[in-house]
């Protein structure tokens, strides 16, 4: 049986949070929380992460800063999706300037975020597929 991709969901928002991780298990992909930038930094610095969910506004630390952060970590560099209420041009020029792979703008399109997280997680990359 083939590994399911680990998925860490930073959300602050608890019910957010949790939605977003039953959506990537209804899919195929195991997911870990984490509420905050630094929750996520540790959580990858500790562990095997796939790909993140990331949203932008998070206490401590946002999401760009979380973004650029995991972009200098050594070895394995996990897929970064963000998914955020801000929606301007600046925010997804300053989002794909941090590092990420992809942004969606809340409320996103379920199947089209776990479109491109497949997309994104392909084999031929390096990385498993749900």
């Amino acid at each position: 049986m083939a590994e399911r991709p680990v998925v860490l969901v930073v959300e602050d928002d608890v019910e957010m949070n949790q939605l977003e991780r039953e959506l990537l298990d209804v899919h195929g992909f195991d997911s870990v929380p984490a509420h905050t930038g630094n929750e996520a930094l540790e959580a990858c610095r500790c562990g095997h992460v796939d790909a993140v969910l990331l949203d932008l506004m998070l206490p401590e630390l946002d999401g760009f800063e979380t973004c650029r952060l995991l972009r200098t970590f050594p070895g394995h560099r996990p897929v970064v999706i963000i998914v955020s209420a801000l929606d301007s041009e600046d925010s997804r020029r300053r989002g794909f300037e941090s590092g990420a792979d992809a942004y969606f703008a809340k409320p996103f399109d379920p199947d089209e975020v776990i479109q491109t997280m497949r997309s994104l997680l392909r084999p031929e990359n390096g990385r498993p597929q749900s």
